[in-house]
């Protein structure tokens, strides 16, 4: 089991400025605990169809990780920063289109755009899941 936390690093762009991934030098996200939510996500009926979605994790996540956690690989879309020319274009096209069936985030409680990709995610029912904030210890999940 991968029991590491790292500080959230990624920066994703948004309409050509710097996303501030959570600023809070204690707060980390726990890799395992990021491989156990998408795991119980890849699980749910809800999530039967279409592409789990994560956008910029600030960590490398491998085949053999997400399949140690029970998760079918195949299922998971994983776009790193790199990657990424425009994430606002990629989030809302991500949000808004039927290929998704979830999106995950690592984006900053305070990034004003949140909210935006909130509300696409509930106008087309395309569930998003924003770490920083969503990802609770005790439970797992927030929604």
């Amino acid at each position: 089991m991968i029991q590491h936390s790292y500080p959230l690093s990624a920066s994703p762009q948004i309409s050509g400025r710097s996303v501030q991934p959570q600023q809070q030098a204690a707060t980390t996200l726990s890799v395992q605990a990021v491989l156990s939510t998408l795991a119980h996500l890849a699980q749910q009926q809800a999530f039967g169809h279409g592409w789990l979605l994560l956008i910029a994790p600030p960590w490398q996540l491998t085949k053999n990780m997400l399949e140690q956690a029970g998760i079918n690989s195949q299922r998971i879309l994983l776009i790193p920063q790199k990657q990424i020319s425009r994430f606002d274009n990629l989030m809302r096209d991500a949000l808004t289109c039927s290929t998704c069936s979830a999106v995950v985030s690592f984006l900053s409680e305070d990034q004003i755009e949140l909210e935006d990709y909130r509300y696409l995610s509930a106008k087309y029912g395309t569930p998003l899941l924003n770490m920083t904030t969503d990802l609770l210890p005790a439970s797992g999940m927030a929604h």
